[in-house]
């Protein structure tokens, strides 16, 4: 009877103990512990209360305001990179191919024994003020050059009284000194004006175009010379000439 009285008691006991664990934990937190020292119970370490298995409504709002991370594709990435860096060394290649140019007095030189022996017969009192200027692609040999006589090298040793001459047109040959087209103004200065010659849009070791820009310290102020454009049907350059100009051409000895 004792025994069993006893363990009964014990059963009683240990029903309550549970029961008392079990309202604890569903108590704040400093109340089971207070609760727990006073009944002599021993609280489950993973005793969670429903409060606590919640996340707050700051901490839910800090994860869906949180960044989403970077897709880690750099090496996905890597080849467009270098299509890239292909598509911009092409548009270079194609900038450069086109590039415009700048003529420099100072690049053109004199002629040669062979060179003034082709001028026409009008060039012959001109032909050791005439100069060459080549009209070169980057990094290609010249298709091109400009014949032009320099009147300030003419000049040079003269009286300042010296009368101004009726030079020949600048010419523009090619390697066989085959006439492909006229300047209407001497470069790179007529008498007051000073010429800035420009070539560019390449195609075939060849300027396409060629712009001439006049400084001009008279009344009428600076102008643009009618472009020259390249006819590759009869392999000679064009102009449009203005209402009151003539295109000049080619001589024809």
């Amino acid at each position: 009877m004792f025994r069993c009285s006893s363990r009964s008691a014990v059963s009683a006991v240990s029903a309550v103990s549970a029961e008392a664990a079990l309202q604890i934990t569903r108590a704040p937190a400093v109340w089971r512990t207070l609760a727990a020292v006073m009944l002599g119970v021993s609280l489950p370490s993973h005793a969670v209360t429903p409060a606590e298995s919640r996340p707050s409504a700051a901490s839910a709002s800090a994860s869906a305001s949180a960044p989403a991370p970077a897709p880690a594709a750099r090496s996905a990435n890597t080849g467009n990179v270098s299509n890239a860096g292909n598509v911009s060394k092409s548009g270079k290649s194609a900038k450069a191919a086109r590039a415009w140019r700048t003529l420099s007095p100072a690049g053109c030189h004199p002629l040669n024994d062979a060179e003034q022996a082709r001028l026409p017969a009008s060039w012959k009192p001109y032909a050791s003020s005439t100069r060459r200027c080549d009209l070169a692609a980057p990094g290609a040999a010249p298709k091109v050059s400009l014949v032009s006589v320099f009147a300030e090298d003419y000049f040079r040793g003269s009286p300042p009284s010296a009368p101004w001459e009726d030079f020949p047109k600048p010419l523009l040959v090619d390697n066989a000194w085959r006439c492909v087209g006229v300047l209407p103004e001497l470069y790179p200065f007529d008498e007051p004006r000073t010429l800035t010659l420009r070539y560019g849009q390449w195609l075939d070791g060849i300027p396409q175009e060629i712009r001439v820009q006049v400084a001009n310290p008279a009344l009428g102020g600076d102008y643009a010379l009618p472009p020259l454009s390249w006819d590759a049907a009869q392999q000679r350059y064009h102009s449009t000439p203005t209402s009151n100009s003539v295109a000049p051409q080619c001589p024809q000895s």
